[in-house]
């Protein structure tokens, strides 16, 4: 008998303080955006069932906040992640900056067998906000080696993708 496949997925979402995780979240389960911004207090999560490859998969989204004083937790929320995204404010160039840091944060603190071969998702946020200009991307794309989307918390279309 084959192994049963497994029916949760734990993402982990990181990112500087203000980028737009928890909105990303919170549009993503439940399809609601306020622009009442409220600080995460150490890690939040929601689940959403979703089907992949036609199995019915509980998705796992943990939200964590973005101050450096509580990053100390992340052993904790880390460990047993399937998957991470690291999100950043298209108009903000030091939360891109910061990403390489969440992403080598993450990866001492989870442990993951196989950190090499471990999946990141780099998403930026806030791209309604047209009137700045987008960070430039390309060259992270090519050292990060993650896979890159654009997305705006406030549209309802979705680009998180496993």
């Amino acid at each position: 008998m084959p192994p049963k496949k497994k029916s949760l997925l734990k993402v982990i979402i990181l990112g500087d303080s203000s980028v737009g995780k928890t909105s990303l979240m919170n549009q993503y389960v439940n399809k609601k955006f306020s622009n009442q911004y409220k600080a995460t207090i150490g890690a939040d999560f929601l689940t959403k069932d979703v089907v992949i490859d036609d199995k019915e998969v509980t998705i796992q989204i943990w939200d964590t906040a973005g101050q450096e004083r509580f990053q100390s937790l992340g052993v904790a929320f880390y460990r047993g992640a399937d998957c991470c995204v690291l999100v950043f404010d298209v108009t903000n160039p030091k939360s891109f900056d910061s990403l390489e840091s969440w992403k080598d944060e993450f990866l001492i603190q989870s442990s993951p067998a196989d950190p090499d071969a471990f999946p990141f998702v780099v998403l930026g946020n806030k791209v309604d906000e047209s009137e700045r200009q987008e960070y430039n991307l390309i060259t992270y794309d090519y050292h990060f080696a993650a896979c890159y989307h654009r997305y705006s918390a406030v549209m309802s279309e979705l680009l998180f993708t496993l």
